[in-house]
């Protein structure tokens, strides 16, 4: 029994140290301090923009998105706008289509391209084999962009050693619940911080943009979501950067937080991201990058089945040993405790599920690459 007991401590000793990973990582970061680049006037005639709008079933944000969209890009006479329509059987197209024949933009500016087969990266694979511009965008039909992101986006693009370029989601206080303040505010630091020393693998599809002669022959994988983990990581992968930038901000039409099934789909995405690019985090060309991708997979991968051990190994302890003293065990179940009882911490096991959830889909192979929107 004693001896039992001593490899749990062990276990339970060794399982502490790893949790505590993301925190140094964490320390280490912060350390740095992060300032934004300048943005410098371009010449806008020097580049061709493509941006790409996919959606499917997207009646009620088609309206407001391409109103969002349109005076943005409408004084850039290089820039074309390219609805991808993913099998819709709303009126997701006529509507599109409504729209634009009255918006200042030229018909040789505009085109809505359909596709039999459901599926966001089928639609943008079908979209990039028919364009060959400098520059592409992409952005969620769900998005609200805040103003400024074009020139932000042709600023940063100056930088020859920057493929890829994503914004920030923006903290809405009230109308978010506490896990997305939680998460989104952690995360945002998180990835700035990382953009700043080189990259960072967790972007955003609500608006990214990337160069196309970074990211040569790109084909996201038709079988999986994720497309903005996809096309960060090709461009690490390529010798690229992938940055945030946050001057580009976006938030929800509807003010509304992410919901639970919609968390595990982009968590699944992203974990099979991270998992197919994991060599990235000992063989890269940006070695300045290698310990934010390390961190991404250490995160969003392993330490969530770290943290259920952790609880299952404390719960099996104290069972053995139910005894309130000065014992492992019991400061073991008296964290797991403590954690529960703050906001923070709640926010963390709501996270550690999320990815626990989404872990076992993959295995028994549920995936999300024909995802329907919730309205």
């Amino acid at each position: 029994m004693e001896g039992v007991i001593g490899v749990q401590a062990i276990i339970q000793l060794t399982l502490m140290v790893m949790l505590f990973i993301p925190l140094i990582y964490w320390y280490r970061l912060n350390k740095n301090n992060s300032e934004l680049e300048d943005l410098i006037d371009v010449n806008y005639s020097k580049s061709y923009v493509s941006i790409i709008l996919p959606m499917r079933n997207e009646a009620v944000n088609v309206k407001r998105k391409l109103l969002t969209i349109i005076p943005e890009i409408s004084d850039f006479e290089n820039a074309e706008l390219i609805i991808a329509d993913s099998n819709s059987y709303d009126d997701t197209a006529i509507l599109a289509k409504e729209i634009l024949e009255k918006s200042d933009l030229e018909k040789t500016r505009w085109k809505i391209m359909n596709f039999n087969v459901p599926g966001k990266n089928i639609a943008l694979n079908g979209v990039l084999e028919t364009i060959n511009s400098e520059i592409i965008v992409i952005s969620d039909a769900d998005a609200n962009v805040k103003s400024g992101w074009l020139k932000v986006i042709l600023s940063r693009f100056d930088d020859e050693e920057i493929g890829v370029i994503s914004g920030i989601e923006e903290i809405k206080g009230a109308k978010n619940k506490k896990f997305n303040n939680f998460y989104r505010s952690n995360s945002n630091i998180l990835r700035i911080n990382e953009s700043s020393i080189d990259s960072t693998p967790v972007l955003e599809g609500s608006l990214l943009a990337w160069k196309s002669s970074a990211l040569t022959d790109l084909k996201l994988n038709e079988n999986m979501n994720a497309d903005d983990a996809q096309i960060g990581l090709f461009s690490i992968r390529n010798g690229y950067r992938s940055i945030i930038d946050p001057r580009i901000t976006f938030d929800d039409f509807e003010g509304s937080e992410r919901s639970f099934s919609e968390s595990v789909r982009r968590s699944q995405g992203l974990s099979i991201a991270l998992i197919k690019n994991a060599d990235l985090a000992i063989n890269n060309k940006r070695k300045s990058a290698k310990s934010a991708i390390f961190n991404a997979i250490f995160l969003y991968v392993i330490f969530p089945w770290l943290a259920l051990l952790y609880c299952i190994n404390s719960a099996i302890a104290f069972t053995n040993n139910p005894i309130i003293s000065s014992s492992w065990e019991f400061y073991s179940i008296l964290s797991i405790l403590m954690i529960l009882f703050t906001n923070q911490g709640r926010s963390l096991i709501r996270g550690c599920l999320i990815s626990i959830i989404a872990h076992i889909q993959i295995i028994i192979g549920k995936r999300y690459n024909n995802w329907e929107p919730i309205r």
